[in-house]
């Protein structure tokens, strides 16, 4: 998932634009400007129908122009329709090219399009108009950040922390990004940075636990869940992730007390019914898993990960067709997905086509190059008689991971035992 930016940024500028508390509470009494502004309290659709009024008024000089474009802009993005809103952010600056917010609400627009590289250029831009704010800076941190350049992104939280040194904001995302890029001693130091600034941050101690047990300092990382949940009794996002914690650890028991105990407190978060679900399924309650899959899916239909985690269940079920289709479902939804083609590569294989299986084992090793993806179309090569090339993904396979019992016991079985 990617991080999130901030939501569009409204340009009000012009005197006659601002609205009065009065008005405000008024809505059925405010005028164009005031909807245009999104004061009013309007729908994304009645704001852009009021900025289009206004610049068809040819009422307006021109730097208030690029400020009604950029406001219509910012309807549209609203409104997910992002052609539309680029197209008025272009106009925006065309007319004015030192427009900060157009800069900034055009890099949010592409940031949604995953137009990662015009994103950066014009949050880029608006460093530049205004170097001292913290928020561009952050903002292209982020983009680089889903981009996976994590070490420009790093980059960048150290620039928005010269800035603000005290910027909680920064130090976690920065803290996050050290322990993708496996710098595990940085997170943790990042993260202790945070709850010296607030003991009471909840998130920090969650992320200095994930950190922690990443690096195997179990006892820790447990106090750190355990702290979590004493700071916010009622939140469910510690019991989600402890639960997670002791999953990992294969402590199946403890993991579905503290995912009761999150789908009891939000019964409507997804996060939380999809991880008791997943935990269900590992311990072979596959009905059970299927209803909190299902439920999860209803409460985020457009979540990747819980289609590939019920297609998992429906997969080890035996079920191969619906586990395919929920596979197909969240490749749709993400396209990047390796786990997914991965997944779905299994079930093509357990469902004795071979030919399909080979095509989603290679997009996933494409995606994602890693032990269990090669090893995975070595076992097919061989089904397919090509066993040459299965010999050369099963021992690259062994040595990304020596430990990797299904590439060695292959290698064993085909002669190659060098």
């Amino acid at each position: 998932m990617r991080p999130s930016l901030k939501p569009f940024v409204l340009a009000v500028v012009v005197a006659t634009f601002a609205a009065t508390a009065a008005d405000a509470q008024q809505p059925a009494k405010a005028t164009d400007e005031q909807r245009c502004t999104g004061q009013a309290g309007v729908t994304a659709d009645a704001q852009a129908a009021a900025c289009t009024a206004l610049i068809d008024s040819k009422r307006f000089s021109r730097q208030n122009l690029a400020i009604l474009h950029s406001n219509r802009g910012i309807a549209y993005g609203k409104a997910g329709d992002y052609d539309r809103a680029l197209a008025d952010f272009d106009t925006a600056l065309r007319i004015n090219p030192n427009h900060v917010r157009a800069y900034v609400n055009r890099g949010n627009a592409s940031y949604a399009r995953r137009d990662y590289d015009r994103a950066i250029a014009d949050f880029g831009q608006a460093i530049r108009l205004e170097p001292k704010a913290v928020a561009h800076v952050m903002s292209r941190a982020t983009v680089y950040e889903a981009k996976g350049e994590l070490a420009r992104a790093i980059a960048d939280y150290d620039q928005a922390l010269k800035l603000d040194a005290n910027l909680t904001a920064a130090l976690t995302s920065r803290g996050l990004a050290w322990r993708r890029s496996g710098n595990l001693d940085r997170a943790i130091a990042d993260f202790d940075q945070v709850i010296k600034l607030n003991g009471r941050d909840v998130v920090a101690y969650n992320n200095r636990a994930a950190a922690l047990a990443d690096k195997r300092d179990y006892e820790r990382a447990v106090a750190d869940y355990d702290q979590a949940i004493k700071l916010d009794p009622k939140s469910a996002l510690p019991h989600v992730n402890r639960g997670l914690f002791w999953q990992r650890r294969g402590e199946l028991a403890r993991a579905l007390a503290d995912f009761d105990d999150a789908v009891r407190l939000a019964p409507d978060n997804a996060a939380a019914v999809s991880a008791r679900g997943v935990a269900l399924g590992a311990k072979g309650e596959f009905d059970r898993a299927l209803v909190d899959l299902d439920r999860a899916i209803a409460l985020e239909p457009n979540n990747a990960n819980i289609y590939d985690d019920r297609g998992n269940v429906w997969r080890n079920r035996g079920r191969f067709e619906r586990a395919i289709d929920d596979y197909d479902k969240a490749i749709a939804l993400a396209p990047d997905f390796a786990f997914a083609f991965y997944n779905r590569s299994q079930a093509h294989y357990l469902a004795g086509r071979f030919n399909e299986a080979l095509a989603d084992a290679g997009k996933a090793a494409a995606l994602n190059e890693n032990a269990q993806a090669l090893s995975l179309r070595g076992l097919i090569q061989e089904k397919l008689g090509a066993r040459d090339l299965a010999i050369a993904d099963l021992r690259r396979a062994a040595a990304l991971d020596p430990s990797l019992a299904q590439a060695r016991d292959a290698l064993q079985r085909l002669g190659e035992t060098r």
